[in-house]
This record gives structure tokens, C-alpha cells and sequence, in this order.
């Protein structure tokens, strides 16, 4: 986080006296952004999703960077950073791989993992923003896909007899809660 704070500075430095645009790919109010748009003076551009992009003023003719919280969706910023580049152009954009390594390649296992599965059980934090990211990854491969953020809120009707129940959370979800779930799950027969 603190190369990340600190890559941001640096990139502030080089745009600012150009009038460039900085851009930060994240949720509006989340702590780890909060701390990014401070390296900028509260100049960056937050952008929670490729749609804003329409609604920002982005001169063309000036240098853009954008990074992007560390646990956004690699496919969300993928889709973002090509609508910003074919609206500024290549030679003015510079695209910074800032979405962590373990939450990136995490998408992949997710995604086969709610594949391989009838039912998912995801558990997470309430307020997560990796939570929501994974859960909505793996309900886009599985839409048998249910959120708790803790064992209290399994519902029966929920399970079909022989079905391959699969538990998993965010990154930050404790080994010992979806443990919980999952003998919650075995104990009363879902």
C-alpha cells in the first residue's frame, strides 16, 4: 500500500504542472482510495465503474494515468482502461498494474470453483469491497450464489438434495468462519 501511495505521488508530480488527469479506479469513500486521492491534494478522479467515464471532463489533448484499488476486479478495469483509451488515445494513457497479484489471480480459482459447484455460500463482511467484487464474480458464474456474513442467515430452501455445496469468502473472511458455515451446513443436512 505504501508503493502504491507513493507511485501515485510520483505520478501526481509529473501530471500536475501538465494539467494531466490522474485516475483512480475505486470505490467512492472506501479507506484504501481515501488514502490514494490524498497523494493527489484531492485532485484525482475517482471512477467506480467504465459508465462515469462518460461524465468526467478528460481533456484529450493532456496526459492520463489511472491506477486502481488494490482489490477491484482485473476484468472491470481491463473493460476501463480500454473505454479510457480509445477516448484519449494510446500515446497519452499510461495504464499502472496496481491490482494485487493475489486478488487477481484469486478470480480465476473463484470463478472455477463456482463453476464446479450447484450452490455457492459466500461469506463475507457486510461492508467488504472485495466481498462484493468476489461474490458478484462468482454469482456471474453461478447464480445459485448466496451471501451471509455469518452462519445464522442459512435458509433451507436454498438446497436441493444432492447438491455439491461449495463455501468461500473474500480474501479477509477468517479460515475459522467459513470452517463455521460449513459444519453448520454438514450439521443440519442441507
Amino acid at each position: 500500500m505504501i508503493r502504491l501511495q507513493k507511485s501515485i505521488r510520483e505520478a501526481w508530480e509529473r501530471l500536475e504542472p501538465k494539467q494531466g488527469t490522474l485516475l483512480i479506479f475505486g470505490k467512492k469513500g472506501h479507506a484504501e482510495v481515501l488514502g490514494l486521492l490524498g497523494q493527489t491534494d484531492g485532485k484525482a478522479l475517482i471512477v467506480e465503474n467504465a459508465a462515469q467515464l462518460e461524465d468526467l471532463e478528460i481533456p484529450s489533448d493532456r496526459d492520463v494515468e489511472i491506477f486502481s484499488q488494490t482489490t477491484k476486479s482485473p476484468v472491470e478495469y481491463a473493460a476501463l482502461c480500454q473505454k479510457l483509451r480509445e477516448r484519449v488515445g494510446e500515446g497519452r494513457l499510461t495504464v499502472h498494474d496496481t491490482i494485487c497479484k493475489q486478488v487477481s489471480s484469486r478470480h480465476k480459482s473463484l470463478a472455477d470453483f463456482a463453476i464446479s459447484h450447484d450452490i455457492i455460500i459466500f461469506v463475507s463482511g457486510k461492508s467488504s469491497s472485495n466481498g462484493k467484487v468476489l461474490f458478484d464474480l462468482c454469482r456471474s458464474y453461478n447464480p445459485r450464489c448466496y451471501a451471509l456474513s455469518s452462519g445464522s442467515g442459512l435458509e433451507a430452501s436454498w438446497f436441493r438434495e444432492g447438491d455439491r455445496v461449495g463455501v468461500c469468502g473474500a480474501t479477509s473472511t477468517p479460515k475459522w468462519l467459513l470452517e463455521n458455515i460449513k459444519n453448520e451446513i454438514l450439521t443440519n443436512n442441507y
